[in-house]
């Protein structure tokens, strides 16, 4: 029998781009405006909401007085071309977020791009001003007037103010209504997500440094200490195969080692803050690591084979190895669109979920499982950070794939995050001005896509999920 090893104590093995050269970090007299701003603003305390810092207990997330919490949220989009939040120019941040607030929603995902951090290194530690922002993704005749716009709905900005001092400014009014903010690393270059040719899919393609992937997850983190409400941060959104470079190893084993790396970057930044990893496959498929399989021969969609891992030690990723054990969050995600997951009934889905990770929550595994269903090595708390669909009446349809994650997430407790706010956006995939029908604002922002499953579908389900408030 082969001497088996874990990879928290692997240091140089294949494939894992987690011991590249560090980049290095910014000068203290370059600290960025918003850092100089707000140096005495932390306020993580255990005896005001939301009773920080929490931590992993078993299967649920825990705050300072052992209190679960539990999340439904909605995922806010701003990792498109401006890298300013979609829809301030249409309403203001104080009204968006009450318009969160009014359906119950306890939790906003907030989705940037690396580039937003690479850009204040390269401008030398300023920050990019709104002005500027907008023209660069728009031109200078549409981004010009969105900057009016946005100014004009929210006046306590100029066309000076940076990109960060705008996230500081959600975050404090989002926490004055009791809602978390969670920065997720959405993609690479700031654009639409996500596909295999984005040059966002995998550690080093086009468009994603490892490098400066770990160096934005640790200005964040630094970022997130100056918010009490801050409280998780992800590591990285939908990986998958890249078809742009076919000299990359997608597999287990780079997935683990540089997701090691990027949480060792959170925690030297911040050791309050949660931690959400993703999967492989579009973020569908944890099971190799909540399952404890040996990462050189466990089974994935796409994945680069090691050919040698029949002559190899064994490798298992154990989360009980390293200093965030207690803040790491499981994150899994599931659309119709899957290229490999059946979500053609309900039964399906269930076994497909605790396949993919959510056997971490230490559920019986569903009926529909076979042989590949095997129960979790750890308990671990795992979220449903995004889904979605047309926001009109095929919400009510019964056997529809949103019908079984909603009643699978009420039967077990399980946080969720819905695609998205958005009614609109200011640029997507080169078109300006593109409605989303996905989204649950309509176009303007001025109410709801479909009044109607908004009252009678998404708040009855908030209303069940004993969630967490102020």
């Amino acid at each position: 029998m082969k001497p088996s090893t874990t990879l928290g104590l692997l240091f140089a093995t294949f494939a894992c781009a987690s011991w590249l050269p560090e980049a290095p970090g910014l000068p203290k007299n370059f600290e960025p405006r918003w850092q100089r701003r707000i140096d005495l603003r932390q306020t993580n305390s255990t005896s005001e909401w939301p009773y920080g810092p929490l931590r992993t207990q078993g299967r649920d997330i825990v705050n300072s007085r052992n209190e679960t919490v539990t999340w439904a949220g909605v995922n806010w989009p701003m990792s498109g071309e401006t890298m300013i939040p979609e829809g301030l120019e249409w309403k203001s941040a104080e009204d968006i977020l009450n318009d969160v607030a009014g359906i119950g929603f306890n939790f906003i995902r907030m989705g940037y791009a690396i580039q937003m951090v690479d850009e204040i290194y390269d401008r030398g530690g300023d920050d990019v001003p709104l002005e500027i922002s907008m023209i660069m993704a728009l031109g200078y005749e549409n981004g010009t007037k969105v900057t009016n716009e946005i100014i004009a709905k929210n006046p306590s900005w100029t066309r000076e103010t940076t990109r960060f001092e705008i996230w500081s400014d959600i975050a404090d009014i989002a926490a004055s209504k009791g809602i978390y903010i969670h920065p997720d690393v959405h993609v690479g270059k700031a654009q639409w997500c996500c596909s295999h040719t984005d040059g966002n899919a995998w550690f080093d393609d086009v468009h994603f440094s490892s490098v400066s992937w770990r160096r934005c997850l640790a200005f964040v983190a630094s970022w997130a200490r100056h918010h009490r409400n801050v409280v998780s941060m992800s590591l990285r959104n939908e990986l998958r195969e890249s078809w742009n470079r076919t000299d990359l190893s997608y597999n287990w084993h780079t997935l683990a080692g540089n997701m090691s790396a990027g949480a060792d970057a959170i925690h030297g930044a911040n050791p309050d803050v949660l931690i959400s990893w993703s999967g492989l496959q579009y973020d569908e498929d944890l099971s190799a690591l909540t399952a404890r399989r040996n990462l050189l021969t466990a089974p994935c969609y796409r994945c680069t084979a090691v050919r040698d891992a029949r002559r190899r030690a064994p490798v298992y990723f154990d989360l009980d190895q390293h200093p965030w054990a207690d803040k790491v969050v499981w994150e899994l995600h599931l659309y119709d669109g899957s290229e490999d997951v059946d979500t053609g009934t309900c039964d399906a889905v269930e076994a497909a979920l605790y396949r993919g990770g959510f056997n971490a929550l230490g559920m019986e595994a569903p009926e529909d499982c076979d042989d590949d269903c095997a129960p979790a090595a750890r308990p671990t708390p795992v979220i449903l950070s995004e889904f979605g669909g047309a926001q009109d009446a095929s919400l009510y349809d019964d056997g529809s794939l949103q019908s079984c994650l909603r009643a699978f997430t009420m039967r077990h407790g399980i946080s969720w995050m819905m695609w998205s706010l958005a009614g609109s956006y200011r640029v997507r995939s080169g078109v300006q001005g593109l409605a989303d029908t996905w989204g649950l604002t309509n176009a303007d922002w001025s109410g709801w896509n479909d009044p109607d499953t908004v009252e009678n579908y998404w708040k009855p389900w908030i209303a069940s999920m004993n969630l967490t408030r102020a």
